[in-house]
């Protein structure tokens, strides 16, 4: 038995030792894993707490034409609802667009909150982030370049819980010059396509 243990003691040493490595290489495996799925799961709840409008606005040469003329100056979106999770409640926003702002001679974007049915079990004020693209409507999606920006303003009156209808718009005032607009097939057949994402605030 003691010439066996010690001619067999290298051999036994050298199972372990393989043993020893086959489970690390599978705790490391399995932390990939996780991770992995901790992030698919990220991803999951950022995209349920995500709301995505399209604003499809026809006609868009006439509003043009009248803005620059000095006639209603902004237009406004149908009113809708953000998504909260796996809930039905959210905020009540509409989207607004000044076509001739009146500060910049651009086209200028808002973001309005109005007075909606679940503003009560709601967290005040707003605090979402609010991504506004124009979209290029180029047929070659390779070709397309969107024009964007980002709404990050928080605790302010604009975002705070309505006390009448609506509270005043917050925006990009700056957000296309009329040259830029019409450079690009950002409005083909005389429709514009304005999409606003709703999201939770960055870290």
């Amino acid at each position: 038995m003691e010439s066996h243990l010690n001619t067999a003691m290298n051999l036994h040493l050298n199972l372990a030792c393989v043993r020893f490595q086959k489970t690390i290489v599978e705790l490391v495996e399995t932390r990939s894993q996780l991770q992995a799925t901790r992030l698919q799961l990220e991803r999951t709840k950022e995209e349920l707490d995500t709301t995505t409008f399209v604003w499809k606005i026809d006609g868009f040469g006439e509003i043009f034409r009248q803005a620059m003329a000095g006639r209603n100056q902004t237009i406004n979106s149908d009113p809708f609802y953000t998504k909260n999770g796996t809930g039905c409640y959210g905020y009540k926003l509409k989207v607004q667009i000044s076509p001739n702002d009146q500060r910049t001679n651009q086209l200028s974007v808002f973001i309005i909150v109005m007075k909606g049915e679940y503003d009560a079990i709601l967290p005040w004020p707003f605090t979402k982030k609010v991504k506004f693209t124009l979209i290029d409507q180029q047929a070659d999606l390779d070709q397309r370049r969107n024009e964007t920006a980002e709404l990050f303003e928080q605790n302010i009156s604009n975002f705070a819980r309505p006390v009448t209808d609506e509270n005043r718009g917050r925006g990009i005032v700056n957000f296309i010059s009329h040259q830029a607009l019409f450079t690009r097939r950002y409005i083909v057949d005389d429709t514009l396509f304005l999409q606003v994402e709703i999201s939770k605030p960055s870290k």
